[in-house]
């Protein structure tokens, strides 16, 4: 009983651990979103004239982080709105779309239905690759990211050469 007792303990702490870690990547992924908008011009003629819209297709640990950062910051002079995408085809206009590794669509079918302008944001291996701007990875226990300068050039995106210099350049 007693060893029963403590191998739940050790399942329960570990379960523990595993969900503070989580939502400790969450909020440095959100962070790093956040911070991506200081070092990246849009077109003048972005999406939401007093706002900043970041969207995020599916369900996301990430969207709580992103919820608690709009509340207080601001990109420029613009309050910063999350909104949530169920769908592929729900996909409206926004400043930049966060895909989750855990969405149940293709990547193709989102990035198809993602107009010019928007900077994409993954998180799981491979999505730079396949086309998203940006794609967060642990390299060495450390949280990355990659860049794929392709799909920034043809989102129109003007990235700074300092953001550049942090990321992991993919074809």
């Amino acid at each position: 009983m007693l060893k029963r007792s403590l191998s739940l303990l050790l399942v329960c702490f570990i379960a523990a651990t595993a969900m503070a870690q989580s939502r400790k990547e969450a909020n440095l992924k959100a962070v790093f979103i956040y911070n991506f908008t200081r070092y990246i011009e849009w077109d003048s003629t972005s999406p939401g004239v007093n706002d900043f819209l970041i969207g995020i297709i599916g369900p996301s640990s990430v969207t709580t982080a992103l919820m608690e950062i709009a509340r207080t910051n601001r990109v420029g002079h613009k309050r910063i709105v999350i909104r949530r995408f169920d769908k592929p085809e729900d996909i409206s206009t926004c400043h930049i779309l966060f895909i989750p590794q855990n969405m149940p669509f293709s990547l193709a079918s989102v990035l198809e239905r993602t107009p010019k302008g928007v900077l994409t944001v993954g998180e799981a291996n491979g999505f730079a690759k396949q086309g998203t701007a940006f794609n967060f990875i642990i390299s060495r226990d450390k949280l990355k990211f990659e860049a794929n300068l392709k799909s920034l050039f043809v989102a129109g995106l003007k990235v700074s050469s300092q953001l550049l210099k942090l990321a992991v350049i993919v074809d």
